[in-house]
């Protein structure tokens, strides 16, 4: 499907289809990484922890993007309705990466907030102490514990 959206001119004239395409490689990443996540922990695998947060990091950023993806593909819609004859500058396919790397730095700011605000454990080293890839194992502030138990029974 990307294939056919980078050989057609059309569709990469378009900020639409680029946002469109913008939300299946985002997808994609996100589902690799959480099935990746998931196998891990299920198979106890575990390894230092500066390979872990970057997991958890494209994981946890790439969840919080598909939102900001949809919300941005509606935006562009309402746009372009409003705006039918004169597309404003930002919205122009040749300007819409200003808007893709504004989502991206949205969801991955408060991932990263998170995971370098938390409380580490001092007998970890994170190059070379092997931990099971879970938040719950790489941040162990009690408050950061309580916000995702808030979090999950919400």
């Amino acid at each position: 499907m990307l294939r056919i959206f980078a050989t057609n001119r059309h569709f990469l004239d378009n900020s639409r289809y680029i946002l469109f395409a913008y939300m299946l490689i985002n997808d994609t990443l996100q589902l690799l990484s959480s099935v990746i996540l998931f196998l891990l922990v299920i198979g106890l695998v575990t390894f230092p922890t500066v390979y872990c947060v970057p997991l958890l990091l494209l994981s946890t950023s790439t969840f919080m993007n598909t939102t900001l993806i949809l919300a941005t593909m509606s935006l562009e819609r309402y746009v372009a309705i409003i705006y039918p004859l004169q597309c404003p500058a930002a919205w122009r396919s040749d300007r819409i990466w200003i808007i893709i790397l504004s989502i991206w730095f949205l969801s991955f700011i408060f991932p990263m907030i998170e995971y370098s605000i938390g409380e580490r454990d001092p007998a970890v080293d994170i190059l070379s102490t092997p931990v099971l890839c879970q938040p719950i194992y790489i941040n162990l502030s009690p408050i950061q514990g309580f916000c995702r138990f808030l979090d999950h029974h919400h």
